[in-house]
């Protein structure tokens, strides 16, 4: 019996073994270059360690067990968030942009300078790009938090605001795409082509997807302002659209989601399981995470389509945006709530890819 125990406490001990258990789940972790670790091999790595913080994680998914935290500081609706490891942006009805401190959920600044509700940002690095119902777009240095330009020329609200190195990307009721120069502020290009409003977009590389009211998904060429490809099979209008460079996800006012190849335009998969429109929507290589005027947040296998978790109490009215990580899911909605779904209270994710 003593020789058993022995075995069994040295394999339990055994940092290979579970370096292995690591691997076999596809698990692993992003180690800093200052800890001067060059490779899994190097016996400084607790792999047991990691497993624990890793296995508690997905577990937690699993089971949808969450600590929430509610950020209240807007005096309207919240229409669009974004979030880090350290802050969280987000744009309301109020006409304001707050930014907030994750390790606090305080806010820290509050910035001014939309006249109408801020329905959509960006940020990257130091810059915001965000868009309104008073149809401008402004570029924001998020070191000192002051403007530095604003773009006008579409017509009608700004539902979408995308940007890279080289261009601002913007989506409107006006049912147009206009491109601009990121580092200048010119109008480049105006794409028409939709025949309502274009409520979303999302830029890849020299591509832009767009989903709009007229019930059409479409992928354009950035640098000519040609179109594509079209994805057509949702019955009503697209409220959001999402994509990675080969898929794309997209909601709809029919109530659905729907997974399409990009380069084929071949629907993958329809989800259902939403009761209204499906307003926003999140995705990674295993998840979608979705958000509707039905109130309710669900996570769905991106493998199978199966719905995971359905969170049915955060909101109290329509959800209107909606962004994840492995840590956590961040909502926003017309109750003014920006709700924080953390799975992570408690675990060491510092290293966890």
């Amino acid at each position: 019996m003593a020789r058993v125990c022995k075995y069994w406490y040295s394999l339990f001990n055994d940092n290979s073994m579970w370096r292995k258990r690591m691997a076999d789940c596809k698990w692993s972790v992003r180690l800093p270059r200052e800890l001067g670790i060059i490779s899994s091999d190097d016996h400084r790595i607790d792999w047991r360690y990691f497993f624990r913080q890793k296995y508690q994680l997905e577990r937690r998914w699993a089971l949808g067990q969450v600590t929430s935290h509610i950020l209240m500081g807007h005096q309207d609706s919240v229409y669009c968030v974004q979030h880090d490891e350290h802050k969280l942006v987000t744009g309301s009805r109020d006409c304001t942009i707050k930014v907030w401190d994750l390790s606090t959920y305080q806010c820290v600044r509050t910035l001014q300078g939309h006249r109408g509700s801020v329905l959509c940002l960006q940020y990257k690095d130091h810059v915001m790009v965000s868009g309104s119902s008073d149809a401008s777009v402004i570029v924001w240095d998020m070191q000192s938090m002051q403007i530095v330009r604003r773009l006008e020329g579409h017509t009608g609200r700004v539902s979408g605001v995308q940007f890279d190195e080289r261009y601002i990307v913007s989506s409107s009721k006006d049912a147009t795409i206009r491109i601009w120069d990121f580092k200048t502020g010119a109008l480049l290009n105006v794409i028409h082509g939709h025949r309502g409003p274009v409520n979303s977009i999302q830029l890849h590389g020299n591509h832009i997807v767009s989903g709009s009211g007229d019930g059409l998904v479409k992928l354009w060429d950035i640098r000519t302002g040609a179109c594509i490809h079209q994805y057509v099979g949702h019955a009503h209008g697209i409220a959001c659209v999402r994509y990675d460079g080969n898929r794309i996800v997209s909601g709809s006012n029919d109530h659905t989601i729907k997974v399409w190849d990009a380069e084929t335009g071949r629907c993958l998969a329809t989800l259902e399981g939403h009761l209204g429109l499906v307003r926003t929507l999140d995705f990674d290589n295993d998840k979608i995470v979705s958000a509707s005027y039905d109130k309710s947040i669900r996570v769905w296998d991106m493998r199978t389509g199966a719905c995971l978790l359905n969170f049915q109490s955060g909101h109290s009215s329509w959800v209107y945006d909606v962004c994840f990580d492995k840590q956590r899911i961040v909502s926003t909605g017309q109750d003014g709530r920006t709700l924080i779904m953390d799975f992570a209270e408690g675990i060491d994710t510092r290293y966890l890819a």
